[in-house]
């Protein structure tokens, strides 16, 4: 790969790759506004201006160039730091702030803007522009964004947005000079569902989420890597939150899943991060008819002495498993069914899934499997509610299993449910199936737990917890681990960890996992036909 030379630091580029693109992909800082990986090139803001000190002919550019227009060339010299950028930098920053009103200390933005940043660093702090600022009306843009138009400094990256990415055309610049402006067509609210991004890729605070509005401070939001769980793709997200509170998801970067975007709908399931009405607190067991609080050790105790009485065989034994569990609790719970009862009757409800077809990627990214791991539960060999008839199995059922809430609109199966001589519910949230279980094990929810998913394209990907649960609560991975030591009569020193568990998973079912490590698994996760291919050639060269 040739190189060019920035601030006489070598980097190596693609033919036809911009000096600003090569630049942030090898680390190095370029300020810019209007310049985004995934949309088109316009070269508004000005601010990425660079002094291109010999163009790799010896001879040095008439001008200042904008680097995110201006394509890399073999043994080009660039400077960002002499005088003579930074003078052109104090001169932009000047310019755009003309008519930036003051509005930090009640912007949403603000602790996150990238205009604040680059005041800060390239402005002047003075101005020579003594006019009244331009004032635009506020304006109901959509139904998930605000726009506040006095802030906006037209680097048009929203406009670009619904004309490149979603296709929709709904936004766009009107007027010219000292009134341009941006706005929805004909002033109709926007309609698409991925309305949250145009708030993510706004550098300064027009955009904003109606969600999270005058709700915290940027600054004061901890970050957590983890996985959407909207639906089967999967979305590489970060979980903002403070004071064990979910206050907003954003969309991580992940070419091979969900690229810089995510869907509104998926936004909002911080909301069930955060639900306590429903929450299973405490465990509980059934006591003369009646659910009572009990400790952990008595309810383990009381079940294990049912299961002595009633010695169920295989064909007596049956689990449903809902698919927004993960790919541990999924390997834990079948292990417990073939171990301690030598069933394989493990369900889970299946469905077909549809996604858009469309030219526009971001339209994949909504499917109708509205729960993570479907994936997750064929491979490892469960059964789907489609391909085997489950009313037939809970009908010769004495023990029942339930992990999280599955099949809770199917009422034959809920009537069947209680005609077992055992239901064990695991969960983190009440449901049809809590009215009726005999003992209940309170989970962990997704934001307060370790696990993994297998999305719609069998990409497995981890995520790592953000709040902190209840100390009555415990991760259902946990659970079932403990319900399988007391099965097998095995005993438990310590709480095992979550290292350990996937450890296991991958070495029992390493022909699916190929004994991957779980670092190794790191934020962006592995595709399942890449770790194959790799396991197939250190299989040939050993």
């Amino acid at each position: 790969m040739e190189v060019f030379y920035i601030d006489d630091q070598p980097v190596p580029f693609e033919k036809g790759e911009k000096i600003l693109s090569a630049a942030l992909r090898a680390g190095l800082g370029i300020p810019h506004f209007c310049y985004h990986p995934a949309l088109s090139v316009v070269a508004t803001c000005r601010m990425c201006l660079v002094d291109v000190t010999d163009l790799g002919n010896g001879r040095p550019a008439p001008k200042l160039m904008t680097s995110c227009s201006t394509d890399a060339m073999p043994n080009m010299r660039v400077s960002t730091q002499n005088n003579k950028v930074q003078e052109g930098r104090e001169l932009v920053m000047e310019y755009l702030l003309v008519n930036h009103p003051l509005d930090c200390p009640i912007c949403d933005q603000s602790g996150e803007c990238t205009l604040q940043d680059h005041s800060y660093a390239h402005g002047t702090g003075h101005s020579e522009m003594e006019y009244n600022k331009r004032v635009y009306g506020w304006r109901d843009i959509g139904t998930f964004v605000q726009l506040e138009r006095n802030r906006c400094i037209h680097c048009s990256r929203c406009d670009r947005f619904t004309r490149e990415i979603t296709g929709t055309d709904e936004f766009g610049m009107f007027n010219r000079g000292h009134e341009l402006t941006l706005d929805t067509f004909s002033d109709r609210a926007m309609t698409n569902h991925f309305q949250g991004n145009m708030a993510d890729i706004c550098p300064v605070g027009a955009i904003t989420e109606k969600e999270f509005r005058f709700k915290r401070r940027a600054w004061k939001l901890r970050k957590v890597p983890s996985v959407c769980t909207g639906c089967s793709t999967g979305c590489n997200i970060t979980i903002e939150h403070d004071r064990n509170e979910v206050l907003r998801l954003k969309p991580r970067e992940n070419q091979d899943v969900n690229q810089w975007w995510m869907c509104d709908e998926g936004r909002l399931t911080y909301q069930q991060m955060n639900e306590r009405e429903q929450r299973l607190a405490k465990p509980m067991g059934r006591v003369k008819g009646k659910l009572l609080q009990v400790t952990w050790q008595q309810l383990y105790d009381a079940v294990a002495d049912r299961l002595e009485a009633l010695k169920p065989n295989g064909e007596q034994v049956v689990a449903l498993v809902d698919t927004h569990s993960t790919l541990e609790e999924m390997f834990l719970l079948r292990r417990l069914l073939q171990e301690v009862f030598s069933s394989d009757q493990v369900f889970y409800p299946q469905q077909d899934w549809t996604q858009p077809e469309s030219e526009f990627f971001i339209e994949t990214l909504i499917t109708t499997d509205k729960t993570p791991n479907q994936a997750g539960a064929r491979l490892l060999g469960l059964k789907g509610s489609q391909e085997h008839d489950v009313i037939s199995a809970m009908k010769s059922a004495k023990l029942l299993l339930v992990l999280g809430n599955p099949f809770i609109n199917e009422q034959p199966l809920l009537d069947l449910a209680g005609t077992t001589e055992l239901m064990v519910h695991i969960a983190s949230r009440q449901s049809e199936w809590t009215d009726q279980a005999d003992a209940i094990f309170p989970g962990q929810n997704h934001a307060e737990k370790e696990g993994s998913f297998l999305n719609k394209q069998e990409h497995w990907q981890r995520f790592w917890p953000a709040l902190r649960p209840s100390r009555h609560v415990r991760p259902e991975w946990q659970i079932l681990s403990e319900l399988l030591h007391m099965g097998t009569a095995t005993p438990v020193q310590q709480p095992p960890q979550f290292s350990q568990i996937f450890q296991q998973m991958t070495s029992i079912e390493h022909k699916l996992f190929g004994n991957l490590a779980l670092e190794k698994l790191g934020e962006s996760g592995i595709s399942l036909a890449d770790l194959r291919q790799q396991s197939d050639t250190l299989a040939q060269t050993a």
